[in-house]
């Protein structure tokens, strides 16, 4: 994870500074757009500007280089930039105080620099004078061993962790050698949502869907056919439904 976070801050680091340059670098990548779209035979043009904006960017423009760089290319490096900033930010405060209890950098701190941590997941561990104890014993521990010899990862510090002696420093370990780097939900496309709302039947009705994602769902409930004919029968209609 300390790792993902290191290479989230060298993306927005070059991002940042091709935002500042913008000019210079869409010069380039636009000269290789209209390159390509000569080749495809697509003509360089700008959508329809409208008086009033609703769903497009209307932005001042001397020239098309000018319009796509305006309203493409900066708001999306400015979105791209943010978004990494929200999904990553809490991540980065959190990796920054348990990484002080890798031997690697528990050696260089105290245990003011885990008051986050323990504030966090105060629940998981025991009292707050109980963990500052054991941090002091595995703070002296490893400062007896040279740097070469200090383990530099939650995996290998954990190894090196006796469960018993330091129960509440295993545990914050363990904490940070599972800490994912995202999170990523269920996808449709192997749902039964996919099976019923396609992009052909995106229409339909919210009840509808709900009936038949249940019927898809609970395959194991036995339904009568008598049953749903007598709620087709019962239901008005302009024809009457025999039986």
């Amino acid at each position: 994870l300390s790792e993902a976070i290191a290479n989230v801050a060298s993306v927005l680091d070059l991002l940042s500074k091709q935002r500042v340059n913008a000019n210079d670098n869409f010069k380039t990548l636009y000269a290789q757009v209209k390159e390509i779209a000569a080749k495809l035979d697509i003509k360089e043009e700008i959508p329809r500007v409208c008086r009033l904006r609703t769903a497009r960017n209307n932005v001042p423009y001397s020239t098309e280089e000018e319009y796509y760089r305006r309203a493409v290319y900066v708001p999306y490096l400015d979105y791209f930039c943010n978004s990494l900033k929200e999904r990553f930010a809490s991540h980065k405060e959190t990796v920054a105080s348990l990484q002080h209890i890798l031997p690697e950098f528990c050696t260089k701190t105290d245990f003011y620099s885990l008051e986050a941590v323990f504030n966090f997941y105060e629940e998981d561990l025991s009292h707050k004078e109980v963990v500052q104890s054991e941090f002091m014993l595995w703070k002296e521990k490893w400062s007896q061993e040279k740097s070469e010899n200090l383990p530099k990862t939650a995996i290998s510090s954990l190894e090196k962790c006796d469960k018993t002696f330091f129960p509440n420093i295993y545990i914050l370990l363990k904490l940070l050698a599972v800490l994912p780097v995202s999170v990523a939900t269920v996808e449709r496309s192997f749902s039964s949502l996919r099976r019923l709302k396609t992009y052909l039947r995106n229409t339909t009705s919210e009840s509808r869907l709900n009936g038949l994602a249940l019927l898809s769902i609970h395959r194991d409930i036995k339904i009568r056919d008598e049953e749903v004919l007598d709620k087709f029968a019962s239901v008005p209609r302009n024809l009457d439904f025999v039986l």
